[in-house]
This record gives structure tokens, C-alpha cells and sequence, in this order.
């Protein structure tokens, strides 16, 4: 009798797990931000279509919700929209660690989200190096201006790079289908 039950009851949970396959929950690290700030969930491409809303409590917050389709999404502060991360949202647990502008914020947890952050990463870190022989470049005599230039050059194929690789290697989801659609790279000499 005993066994019976337990095995009732594991079909019930596999049953029920089951049925939350299109389901998300977020986990959100904020300790920078004020107990009673509200965080807001919209589409990214249509932020006045707000998906949920939700407080920080000891620097904490957190979101739950059905999806049947990955969207791309952003979550932000209401009092401060600059203090936001995109991402996309997709059935799974997703971390987001949500810091004031302009200090970038994270995410993880799902594969695509992951694959995001990484590019994310990765641009910005090329990105922080052009800006910075930016400056030197206009600090610097012009004979030594021509070399920078070309380092410029180098530094700004290789973000390109970063991005359209990321997006062929992602072209059959989500992911790859946002970058074809949306990034037109620039046209070198």
C-alpha cells in the first residue's frame, strides 16, 4: 500500500513538472539599489508593454511567470530606466545582478542568456580598449597618430567580429536570429 502511494505521488510530481516546462523565474541581485524600489519587466522593443513589476527587499528581488516564447526583454529601475539589463526571457531560472548606471549589469542561467552576457562581456571589453586609444590618438603627434588609427581600425573589426560570429554560431535560435535582424556591420576599407 505504501509503495502505491509513493508511486502515485512521484507520477503526480513528474506530471506537474511537466506542465512548468514554460516556466521562468528570475532571481535578482541588486544591493546597490534602496529597499522600495520598484524594478519593472518590459519588452525591450516595446517597453511600454510591461510584462511585470516587482520591489527590492534586501537588495533582492525576484519574478516568476509563464512563457510559451523566448522574447527579448529588460528589466529596469523605475525611478532610474538607465539602471537596467536586457536579456532574454525564456522558460528556466535566470540571474540578473542589477547595478547603477553606468556600472553594467549581469545575466545568467539559461543558455541563451549566457551566450548574451558573453558577447556582452567580450564588446565591452574590446570597446573600453578602443575608447581608450581613442584618447591617446588625440593626444599624440601625428606621425604616431597613423599607427594608432590602425590599431583602431583593428580593435573595432574585432567587435564586429565578436558580434557576427555570435551570431552565425546562434543563427537556429533566438539569439542569432535578434543579431542577423538587427546588427548591419560596418563597411571597412
Amino acid at each position: 500500500m505504501m509503495n502505491k502511494t509513493l508511486i502515485r505521488l512521484a507520477a503526480a510530481g513528474l506530471v506537474f513538472c511537466s506542465c512548468q516546462s514554460d516556466s521562468y523565474k528570475i532571481n535578482g541581485y541588486a544591493s546597490h539599489l534602496h529597499d522600495g524600489d520598484t524594478i519593472i519587466l518590459a519588452l525591450e522593443d516595446y517597453q511600454n508593454k510591461i510584462l511585470g513589476q516587482t520591489i527590492v527587499a534586501d537588495g533582492n528581488f525576484s519574478m516568476k511567470g509563464v512563457t510559451d516564447t523566448t522574447v527579448f526583454c529588460r528589466a529596469y529601475l523605475n525611478r532610474d530606466p538607465l539602471t537596467s539589463i536586457s536579456f532574454f526571457l525564456e522558460p528556466g531560472n535566470i540571474t540578473i545582478e542589477l547595478n547603477p548606471y553606468p556600472t553594467p549589469s549581469r545575466v545568467s542561467g539559461t543558455s541563451l542568456n549566457n551566450e548574451w552576457q558573453g558577447l556582452n562581456d567580450s564588446v565591452q571589453i574590446l570597446g573600453d580598449k578602443l575608447i581608450r586609444l581613442a584618447e591617446t590618438a588625440s593626444r599624440t603627434k601625428s606621425y604616431n597618430r597613423q599607427q594608432l588609427q590602425k590599431s583602431i581600425d583593428s580593435l573595432h573589426r574585432k567587435i564586429s567580429g565578436c558580434i557576427t560570429n555570435t551570431g552565425q554560431r546562434n543563427k537556429n535560435n533566438v539569439l542569432g536570429k535578434y543579431i542577423i535582424d538587427n546588427y548591419k556591420g560596418p563597411e571597412f576599407k
